[in-house]
């Protein structure tokens, strides 16, 4: 047999009943939040030209993007990125539109992982973006969005972790080395590789950003890391930033929040992307993120039109995971009827109380035999305009 017939493609995966209905939950959950905070849905194709990716930018390397050709040769790729066609959309579609925008996705991202990862190449994604607002309380916005989302699925059992771009791009700046050197100081933060860290800033100890950067992946938790952060380096711009998150969090834990927000400078990922607020998202059960976002403030500029933007997007997937699947909700009543008789059954199951459905069966023993197997408590039968109600026995 064709092993290729019977299974799905390396990343993907079947989606079963339980998890399918805690999946569809948690889906109308949060759209039901973002519509309540005033964000309009908004759908880009699953096929975008790779242009659109190559002009944004994109730190997503070619390597891990679907790529196919539409009938004129022209290279597409399936959609790696929700956030770049949106940048798209906005400042080629909605030139008259007042800003500030909130826009929100409930989409796939499609994206290849390195062979034996482990890690979905399907992703179903739900994300917030708000465009044309620069400033905290703009950040605040979106970032108590981000907090609702997840309380919606799993009330307060979540964490965000916080960071800011221009600490590490700063720092990087004065230290003045070259891009293959900056990148991998960036990966030793971010994979918390202390030796390897050591051994690439070791020729840097007399460089005023040696000891900040050496300390980054240690420094994780409440607002103190700011003021060690603040005590080991005098650069102005990682002063600014600093003074930024200190500002920040006061604000959310007035609001309520401080119990689900930590620092962690040790975040530096896409550090190109983002310009301002960095933060990701956690819950209990979730071996991984399951929300990432950030200030992005240069995408829409790359399409020709200069717009502040924030946002975030959650792994509805990694979501859905983290929470303990209900039990199945099972139809009490299963309505057996003759053929004369099937208007009064539907309607009987349309207006009973209940929980009803319809026996798919041409005769009372078959129903009856089903019910018992798929354990419905009552048999309800319609024949000739009388209804009787049987009870099932295991």
């Amino acid at each position: 047999m064709n092993q290729y017939a019977i299974s799905t493609p390396e990343g993907t995966r079947d989606r079963l009943f339980a998890a399918t209905r805690m999946f569809r939950q948690n889906e109308k959950r949060i759209r039901d939040l973002f519509e309540a905070r005033g964000y309009d849905e908004i759908i880009t194709p699953s096929l975008e030209y790779y242009d659109v990716f190559t002009q944004a930018g994109s730190s997503i390397g070619q390597e891990k993007m679907y790529k196919l050709t539409d009938r004129n040769g022209r290279l597409l790729v399936l959609r790696p990125d929700n956030t770049t066609p949106i940048a798209r959309v906005v400042t080629t579609k909605l030139n008259d539109d007042v800003l500030p925008l909130r826009l929100y996705y409930m989409q796939k991202v499609h994206r290849a992982s390195s062979f034996h990862r482990g890690h979905s190449t399907e992703v179903m994604q739900a994300g917030a973006e708000l465009l044309g607002a620069r400033g905290m309380m703009a950040d605040i916005d979106i970032l108590t969005t981000a907090f609702a989302a997840l309380a919606a699925v799993r009330g307060e059992t979540f964490r965000i972790e916080l960071s800011y771009a221009a600490i590490y791009k700063e720092l990087i700046q004065s230290l003045n080395v070259d891009a293959e050197t900056a990148e991998r100081i960036r990966s030793n933060i971010e994979n918390k590789s202390y030796a390897a860290l050591g051994d690439e800033l070791e020729p840097y100890q007399d460089r005023e950003a040696y000891r900040a950067l050496k300390a980054m992946p240690n420094l994780f938790g409440g607002s103190e890391v700011l003021d060690e952060l603040a005590s080991l380096t005098d650069n102005p711009g990682v002063l600014k930033a600093v003074a930024y998150l200190k500002n920040l969090i006061d604000a959310i834990t007035n609001a309520g929040y401080g119990e689900n927000v930590m620092i962690d400078l040790g975040l530096v990922q896409e550090i190109d992307y983002y310009t301002g607020l960095m933060f990701r998202g956690y819950m209990g059960g979730a071996g991984s993120p399951v929300l990432a976002g950030g200030r992005y403030d240069n995408l829409c500029a790359k399409f020709g039109r200069d717009i502040p933007a924030t946002g975030f997007a959650i792994d509805i997937d990694a979501l859905s995971e983290s929470v303990d699947l209900k039990k199945k909700v099972i139809p009490q009543e299963l309505v057996f009827c003759e053929r004369s008789d099937l208007k009064g059954a539907l309607n009987y199951i349309n207006t009973n109380s209940e929980l009803a459905e319809l026996a798919p069966c041409d005769t009372e023993k078959e129903a009856m035999e089903l019910a018992k197997k798929k354990g419905y408590r009552t048999l309800v039968i319609f024949r000739d305009g009388a209804v009787k109600e049987v009870e099932v026995q295991a």
